[in-house]
């Protein structure tokens, strides 16, 4: 497989850390005679070729003025150079300039082409609520006014450390540093704080995000099994669009990715249902379908629906991995009916049929309750035959899988032998391998030898498999899965009686 060299993965476990981006002097409030610009800023950068072209740019047009006290022209210039060039570290903290590439990166090319700096202003404040723990720090902000405490440079510092935001060194945020003031700055422009204080405009913050402080106040007041409930229908609605979702697949859903959570479910409808209906989360149908195809009356019974405010809610509410390091082209593809991706896999075209066993591996895995974390080749680069990528998930414990989709009429033992080397590398303890087609015997046979030999398990879907998927969802696999898990157990049964025989 090629391209395998392209991922890193740190340690065990994805950092998860509440970072606080570096401002430095990228603040809309400095300088004082001709504050930053983001367009102006980012035509600078984009115009200039290479970094020092791009810190020569920044100080010429900012910076000219700076460094006034210094006693001679060379040492003004250093300074100014040394400004211009903080301005490139905070773009690249804020994520709109790449500091390796020396170029824009997308999100400060969708800014650049905006025709109206205000327009380009409230994309940027929607990007730190979302994408920079904004929705969070406004929260502890809102939370210190409300109690009457006084909110300024140190007590803020104060309580972003205590709720564990750290720089980005993994360091405590100083006092005497203005960085979480400057990210404010960004907010103010955008009117969601106002000008001087720190009130929040809340019908500017819903009209960014679709969600105000007390939405992510009430997610994250959330029972555990309210929240894994409501992101199993968050998950569904982002793979499926708005739907009526049996009660009965998203308890098997549910039972499934959270066991320890979802232990008791005989007062489902009381304890989860009609809490998530009465805050507004989703709405809950007793439908004559329901009953007819088997899914009974009673707390498992009927559809439920997400609402506006599930489907607006910042997924980090919910504990729940959102899309964000899925390419763009994928995302937009995962609604589609599952049958039309399945035609699409027929293609004559590479480049359509790539395009659709991506969006089928990343459709599958979002809805088992992981998250798509990188990938290892994209199906265009190899006829559209195949995919490769690397999955996380975090219930009980944590736990990452390798993951391969093939377009293919037969799967032989080779690419099971060629994953359980790659899981070695990249530590993980789970391997999927996603077929069109069926898997020889002797795929089968090595697949439960690694199960009695290791502590690495192998889960095959074959077309079989993809046909269940297509008849039931999600809860058809999980099914299929309870199974396998049931093999395993008594594959291992005697193997057990040994270990404990020769401890003994």
């Amino acid at each position: 497989m090629g391209g395998q060299g392209s991922l890193e993965l740190g340690g065990e476990e994805s950092d998860h850390s509440l970072v606080l981006p570096i401002a430095n002097d990228f603040s809309p409030g400095a300088p004082a005679k001709n504050p930053i610009s983001l367009p102006v800023v980012l035509k600078l950068v984009n115009d200039a070729s290479g970094r020092e072209a791009q810190v020569e740019a920044i100080r010429v047009h900012y910076f000219l003025d700076a460094a006034a006290k210094q006693p001679d022209a060379k040492g003004r210039h250093t300074q100014q150079r040394q400004l211009a060039s903080n301005v490139l570290i905070g773009m690249d903290s804020f994520k709109v300039y790449n500091e390796e590439t020396e170029k824009l990166t997308l999100l400060g090319e969708r800014l650049l082409v905006e025709p109206l700096e205000v327009e380009a202003d409230r994309l940027f404040a929607k990007h730190i609520l979302l994408g920079l723990h904004g929705i969070e720090i406004l929260r502890i902000v809102r939370a210190m006014a409300s109690s009457g405490r006084a909110i300024n440079k140190t007590s803020l510092a104060e309580e972003l450390n205590r709720h564990g935001f750290v720089t980005k060194a993994g360091t405590p945020i100083s006092t005497s540093s203005k960085n979480h003031l400057i990210y404010l700055l960004w907010l103010r422009k955008a009117g969601v704080l106002a000008p001087t204080g720190y009130a929040i405009n809340e019908d500017v913050l819903k009209s960014l995000v679709g969600m105000s402080i007390d939405d992510a106040n009430k997610a994250i007041e959330l029972t555990g099994r309210q929240k894994v409930f409501a992101a199993a229908l968050r998950r569904d609605l982002d793979v499926n669009g708005a739907r009526d979702v049996f009660v009965k697949d998203l308890r098997a859903i549910c039972q499934a990715t959270h066991p320890s959570v979802f232990k008791r479910t005989d007062d489902l409808r009381k304890a989860v249902i009609n809490p998530l209906v009465s805050d507004g989360w989703l709405t809950h149908s007793e439908t004559a379908g329901g009953r007819s195809q088997g899914r009974g009356r009673g707390g498992g019974s009927g559809t439920v629906r997400a609402t506006e405010q599930l489907a607006s809610v910042d997924p980090t509410y919910l504990d729940l991995a959102n899309l964000g390091g899925i390419p763009g082209e994928v995302r937009r593809h995962l609604q589609r009916p599952i049958g039309q991706i399945m035609d699409e896999l027929k293609s004559g075209d590479t480049g359509v049929k790539g395009l659709a066993l991506e969006t089928l591996a990343v459709r599958i895995l979002y809805e088992l309750g992981l998250t798509p974390v990188a990938f290892r080749e994209r199906g265009t680069q190899n006829d559209g035959a195949e995919v490769d990528l690397i999955a996380e998930g975090a219930d009980t414990h944590f736990h990452r899988w390798m993951v391969q989709c093939k377009n293919m009429p037969k799967v032989h033992v080779s690419a099971l032998a060629k994953e359980i080397g790659m899981a070695v590398i990249y530590r993980a303890q789970v391997i999927l391998i996603i077929t069109t087609g069926v898997f020889t015997s002797t795929v089968h046979l090595h697949a439960r030898q690694l199960a009695e030999t290791s502590g690495h398990q192998a889960i095959l879907i074959d077309q079989d498999g993809l046909a269940l998927y297509l008849a039931e969802g999600v809860a058809g696999l999980f099914r299929q899965f309870e199974q396998r898990a049931r093999a395993i157990l008594e594959w291992k049964a005697p193997q057990r009686g040994v270990q404990i025989e020769e401890l003994g």
